[in-house]
Protein backbone atom coordinates (compact mmCIF):
# COMPACT_ATOMS: atom_id res chain seq x y z
CA UNK A 1 0.00 0.00 0.00
CA UNK A 2 1.92 3.62 -0.85
CA UNK A 3 2.49 5.70 2.41
CA UNK A 4 0.41 8.43 1.42
CA UNK A 5 -2.90 5.47 1.82
CA UNK A 6 -1.13 4.72 4.61
CA UNK A 7 -1.06 7.87 6.83
CA UNK A 8 -4.59 8.86 4.86
CA UNK A 9 -6.26 5.79 6.63
CA UNK A 10 -4.44 5.94 9.80
CA UNK A 11 -5.80 9.15 10.22
CA UNK A 12 -9.26 8.20 9.46
CA UNK A 13 -9.17 5.78 12.70
CA UNK A 14 -10.89 7.18 16.12
CA UNK A 15 -7.96 6.41 17.65
CA UNK A 16 -5.51 9.13 18.72
CA UNK A 17 -2.80 8.94 15.80
CA UNK A 18 0.85 10.25 17.79
CA UNK A 19 3.51 11.33 15.24
CA UNK A 20 7.02 11.32 17.29
CA UNK A 21 9.46 14.14 15.57
CA UNK A 22 12.21 12.76 13.63
CA UNK A 23 15.38 14.38 12.01
CA UNK A 24 17.45 11.20 10.84
CA UNK A 25 17.71 7.85 9.69
CA UNK A 26 18.28 7.01 13.06
CA UNK A 27 15.57 8.62 15.10
CA UNK A 28 12.96 7.67 12.38
CA UNK A 29 14.20 3.94 12.83
CA UNK A 30 14.27 3.73 16.40
CA UNK A 31 10.47 4.97 16.07
CA UNK A 32 9.57 2.10 13.46
CA UNK A 33 11.64 0.14 16.20
CA UNK A 34 8.91 1.51 18.78
CA UNK A 35 5.99 0.49 17.03
CA UNK A 36 4.62 4.05 15.90
CA UNK A 37 2.49 3.79 13.17
CA UNK A 38 3.93 7.11 11.77
CA UNK A 39 6.54 9.69 12.04
CA UNK A 40 6.39 13.56 11.70
CA UNK A 41 9.64 15.43 10.21
CA UNK A 42 10.63 17.93 12.89
CA UNK A 43 11.67 21.47 11.55
CA UNK A 44 13.32 22.54 14.82
CA UNK A 45 14.51 19.17 15.21
CA UNK A 46 16.72 18.94 11.84
CA UNK A 47 17.14 22.74 11.89
CA UNK A 48 19.45 21.70 14.98
CA UNK A 49 20.68 18.16 13.77
CA UNK A 50 22.16 19.66 10.28
CA UNK A 51 23.10 23.04 10.86
CA UNK A 52 23.21 23.41 14.89
CA UNK A 53 21.03 26.12 14.30
CA UNK A 54 17.15 26.94 15.69
CA UNK A 55 14.77 27.07 13.42
CA UNK A 56 14.53 30.47 11.63
CA UNK A 57 14.45 29.54 8.18
CA UNK A 58 17.98 29.08 7.68
CA UNK A 59 17.26 25.23 6.02
CA UNK A 60 16.93 25.22 2.58
CA UNK A 61 14.11 23.57 1.09
CA UNK A 62 16.89 21.21 -0.77
CA UNK A 63 18.74 20.33 2.58
CA UNK A 64 14.90 19.19 4.14
CA UNK A 65 13.94 17.09 1.27
CA UNK A 66 17.25 15.52 1.34
CA UNK A 67 17.15 14.53 4.99
CA UNK A 68 13.27 13.78 4.67
CA UNK A 69 13.68 11.72 1.62
CA UNK A 70 16.75 9.59 3.28
CA UNK A 71 14.28 8.96 6.16
CA UNK A 72 11.25 7.86 3.85
CA UNK A 73 13.73 5.06 2.23
CA UNK A 74 14.90 3.81 5.60
CA UNK A 75 11.46 3.13 7.33
CA UNK A 76 8.21 1.46 6.47
CA UNK A 77 6.00 3.80 7.97
CA UNK A 78 3.98 6.82 6.69
CA UNK A 79 6.17 10.44 6.81
CA UNK A 80 4.34 13.39 7.59
CA UNK A 81 6.97 16.31 6.33
CA UNK A 82 7.72 19.58 7.66
CA UNK A 83 7.86 21.88 4.36
CA UNK A 84 8.05 25.62 6.25
CA UNK A 85 6.22 28.07 4.57
CA UNK A 86 6.36 26.48 1.20
CA UNK A 87 9.63 27.65 0.80
CA UNK A 88 8.45 30.93 -1.33
CA UNK A 89 5.98 32.39 -3.17
CA UNK A 90 3.12 30.00 -4.73
CA UNK A 91 5.57 28.79 -7.87
CA UNK A 92 8.07 27.49 -4.89
CA UNK A 93 4.81 26.12 -3.03
CA UNK A 94 3.84 24.28 -6.10
CA UNK A 95 7.54 22.63 -6.44
CA UNK A 96 7.51 21.55 -2.95
CA UNK A 97 4.61 19.82 -2.84
CA UNK A 98 5.66 17.80 -6.10
CA UNK A 99 9.12 17.53 -4.78
CA UNK A 100 8.18 16.19 -1.63
CA UNK A 101 5.41 13.99 -2.66
CA UNK A 102 7.94 12.32 -5.17
CA UNK A 103 10.19 11.67 -2.04
CA UNK A 104 7.08 9.77 -0.98
CA UNK A 105 6.20 11.04 1.91
CA UNK A 106 2.48 10.32 3.62
CA UNK A 107 2.03 14.01 3.73
CA UNK A 108 3.20 17.36 4.44
CA UNK A 109 2.63 21.01 5.83
CA UNK A 110 3.07 24.20 5.08
CA UNK A 111 2.87 27.32 7.40
CA UNK A 112 1.32 30.56 7.29
CA UNK A 113 4.42 32.58 8.39
CA UNK A 114 5.98 35.32 6.86
CA UNK A 115 9.48 34.65 5.63
CA UNK A 116 11.89 34.78 7.13
CA UNK A 117 9.91 32.25 9.77
CA UNK A 118 9.72 32.04 12.94
CA UNK A 119 9.85 28.62 14.78
CA UNK A 120 6.58 27.90 15.92
CA UNK A 121 8.01 27.98 19.75
CA UNK A 122 9.04 31.37 19.18
CA UNK A 123 7.37 34.42 20.34
CA UNK A 124 6.40 37.51 17.73
CA UNK A 125 5.55 35.44 14.98
CA UNK A 126 3.78 37.55 11.47
CA UNK A 127 1.27 35.48 9.28
CA UNK A 128 1.00 36.17 5.94
CA UNK A 129 -2.57 37.45 5.36
CA UNK A 130 -5.42 35.43 4.75
CA UNK A 131 -5.89 35.64 1.14
CA UNK A 132 -2.02 35.07 0.38
CA UNK A 133 -2.55 31.50 2.47
CA UNK A 134 -5.84 30.39 0.69
CA UNK A 135 -3.50 31.14 -2.71
CA UNK A 136 -0.94 28.94 -1.38
CA UNK A 137 -3.09 26.09 0.11
CA UNK A 138 -4.45 26.10 -3.92
CA UNK A 139 -1.35 26.23 -5.63
CA UNK A 140 -0.38 23.30 -3.12
CA UNK A 141 -3.70 20.94 -4.04
CA UNK A 142 -2.92 22.12 -7.81
CA UNK A 143 0.43 20.30 -6.84
CA UNK A 144 -0.62 16.89 -5.74
CA UNK A 145 -0.75 14.45 -8.14
CA UNK A 146 -1.84 11.68 -5.55
CA UNK A 147 -5.13 12.21 -4.06
CA UNK A 148 -4.07 10.22 -1.24
CA UNK A 149 -1.48 12.85 -0.18
CA UNK A 150 -2.05 14.97 3.05
CA UNK A 151 -1.67 18.58 2.93
CA UNK A 152 -2.07 20.54 6.27
CA UNK A 153 -2.11 24.04 6.24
Amino acid sequence: MKKTTQFRRLLEQKEILVLPGVYDCISVKLVEQAGFKAAAVTGAGLAASVLGYPDVGLTTMSEVLTQTRNMVRAVNIPIFADCDTGYGNLLNVYRTIQEFEEAGVGGLFIEDQIWPKRCGHFEKKQLISKEDMIQKIKAALDARRDPDLVIMA
